[in-house]
């Protein structure tokens, strides 16, 4: 595997992506933009959310998505991505086709709302060019 190497990883561009996309994450679930009806599709009462171990949550959330950025930045050498822009668009199929379809195929099993769905998939796919197009231009 030559082409699984951190060689050539620009680490500050793989920080600064990380931070970019908790920060996106952030405000999409946030009260003002998608956190009420993401809550509505997936049944969580209020109740439901104070009585969570938020700990846990976050630190589930924070080792994905520091995983996910690292995972992306590797590929990116190999695949030639060299500019915001190739990040960004490569960034974007892999969240289309990686990260929303793997939410359509668990939320469809598990008869989850597709406003769920929709949130979710929307939200990783976001993420993702964002962090591509953060990446590409430390390429």
């Amino acid at each position: 595997m030559d082409w699984l190497s951190f060689s050539d990883i620009s680490w500050l561009g793989v920080l600064l992506a990380f931070i970019a996309t908790f920060v996106l994450g952030w405000l999409w679930y946030s009260p003002g933009l998608f956190f009420k009806p993401w809550q509505r599709a997936v049944g969580f009462t209020d109740e439901d959310m104070k009585d969570a171990n938020m700990a846990a949550s976050f630190g589930q959330m924070i080792l994905g998505n520091a995983l996910g950025v690292i995972a992306l930045a590797v590929l990116f050498v190999p695949l030639g991505v060299d500019s915001w822009w190739a990040g960004l668009l490569t960034g974007a199929i892999l969240g289309v086709v990686f990260r929303w379809g793997a939410h359509w195929v668990h939320d469809g099993f598990a008869l989850r709302s597709p406003l769920a769905t929709l949130i979710d998939g929307a939200h990783d796919t976001v993420a993702l060019a964002a962090a591509g197009a953060i990446l590409g231009a430390f390429l």
